[in-house]
């Protein structure tokens, strides 16, 4: 609904609960018996009635003998109507109840009202004429109901704080994957948690791993030109970002594919190439069991694997903002070449588990708080429920805290280096932004629901209709 409509109505509904309080205040002076009066009021009509009649006989009477009799005088609290007929002035001001059915005529009529009731029209009128008593009490009613997702000032500060803090982890902590020289000459140490682990990868190879070499023969593990018969553009070094097999997620798609048709699936030049081999293909579960022992035969060699997804920025040959040296000219490298020389450079699946770290602490921080708060007040699992949108907001805004230091880290503190950027930060935040939309529409969809089932038990309760929905909405609101 259009802003100038909504407000509109809320001026027509704060006149009419003004006119609902002034009549109730009215009715609260009658400190009578108002079925006792009416009745009273009925026999003195009736023979007010049998008196003018006999004063009309008496009058006719005595005209008829000639005599000059003169017409009835009003009373004080008559007055004269346009047609020349007496009506009597209201004995108390009643306010004027709205019943007309032309929307534009209420809105005079609300707007001069409540004008003249000095309410400033450029606020939520409503807020204005509402006791604050009520007002509070329908905000628990509706708290209640579909849970309160407001943030308090503590709600702010964890937020900021996990975004803060998983913003410095990942400066001092993640930082690169390995010790190197910026283009500016600077040179800037590794991260020590991905050092560690390279450090013992060798021995982890060596002594759970690499018997699963000889039982993870694939296809799809081509380490030079010629094995793909001069069909892909690749060598031992970078083989593997090549080849979808290798992608932790990808290759349970690709790559058991791949060992059941016995080919290889590349990517060069930003094309998919399917290069055919000599081994037999298998079924469905040796595939999969054969896929794992190859990712794990792997997972710590010197070259390791690709971080997840990683391996799709082969299909976007385009200009990235990163610069690289061409011919002795600094130009806009690819993303395909930035891929490359960040793989080459330590940029694998180790590293992405060091840069894991960061949105980690954001989840972590917020998820404790929101538990620990949600305990601390005695909310149930149905009230964490309703509120689970805020929970999604609150995710939200901390990943994009976290996300933005990031960008920061990789543009300030490292000069546009593409190493220092968390790719698993990046990541975090489509599952985050997804959840939040995801909830937000399931509570729009709740309350939506719940508004038009009390709207339908008032139009049971008044006698309508639901088509007649638009009709009545236009008239008198009662409350």
């Amino acid at each position: 609904m259009p802003d100038d409509q909504l407000s509109d109505a809320a001026a027509i509904a704060a006149y009419q609960d003004v006119t609902l309080t002034e009549l109730g205040s009215l009715f609260a002076e009658l400190d009578f018996d108002l079925t006792d009066i009416l009745e009273r009021e009925a026999r003195i009509s009736d023979a007010l009635d049998g008196v003018d009649s006999e004063l009309d006989a008496v009058r006719a009477r005595l005209a008829a003998m000639g005599v000059s009799v003169p017409a009835a005088i009003p009373m004080a609290e008559d007055v004269a109507t346009a047609g020349g007929e007496a009506r009597r002035r209201p004995r108390y001001d009643v306010p004027l109840v709205p019943a007309e059915a032309d929307f534009d005529k209420l809105i005079t009529l609300a707007t001069v009202r409540l004008e003249q009731l000095g309410i400033d029209l450029t606020k939520d009128p409503l807020q204005q004429v509402i006791p604050g008593s009520e007002i509070a009490r329908s905000l628990r009613a509706y708290s209640d109901e579909h849970g309160d997702i407001s943030w308090d000032e503590t709600d702010w500060v964890v937020v900021l704080g996990a975004g803060v803090l998983a913003t410095l982890v990942d400066i001092v902590l993640v930082g690169i994957p390995r010790d190197t020289i910026l283009r500016d000459g600077s040179k800037h140490a590794g991260s020590p948690i991905t050092k560690w682990l390279n450090e013992k990868s060798p021995e982890i190879h060596k002594e759970f791993l690499k018997p699963l070499e000889k039982l993870a023969k694939v296809p799809y593990d081509a380490n030079h030109t010629t094995a793909t018969g001069g069909r892909v553009s690749m060598g031992p070094r970078n083989h593997r970002l090549k080849s979808l097999g290798h992608d932790p997620l990808l290759g349970f798609l690709y790559g058991v594919r791949d060992i059941m048709q016995a080919s290889g699936t590349y990517i060069d030049k930003g094309k998919l190439v399917q290069v055919p081999t000599e081994l037999d293909p298998v079924g469905l579960i040796e595939a999969l069991l054969t896929q794992v022992r190859h990712l794990l035969s792997d997972v710590a060699t010197p070259g390791g694997l690709p971080a997840p997804l990683f391996t799709l920025l082969q299909f976007s040959d385009f200009e990235s903002p990163f610069i690289r040296t061409r011919g002795g000219v600094e130009v806009k490298a690819t993303w395909v070449e930035i891929s490359q020389y960040m793989y080459l450079n330590g940029y694998d699946l180790r590293h992405f588990f060091t840069m894991g770290i960061t949105p980690a602490i954001v989840s972590v921080v917020i998820r404790g708080y929101w538990l620990l708060k949600s305990y601390g007040t005695g909310g149930s699992r149905e009230q964490r429920q309703k509120e689970h949108v805020k929970l999604t907001s609150m995710l939200l805004l901390g990943h994009s805290i976290a996300t933005s230091g990031t960008l920061l880290k990789t543009g300030v503190f490292y000069g546009m280096n593409p190493l220092a950027l968390n790719y698993s930060q990046v990541l975090a935040m489509a599952p985050v932004t997804t959840a939040w939309f995801k909830e937000a529409i399931a509570r729009d969809h709740r309350i939506s629901h719940a508004l038009e089932r009390e709207w339908h038990e008032l139009l049971d309760q008044s006698g309508g209709h639901p088509s007649t929905m638009g009709d009545q909405a236009t008239g008198v609101i009662t409350r």
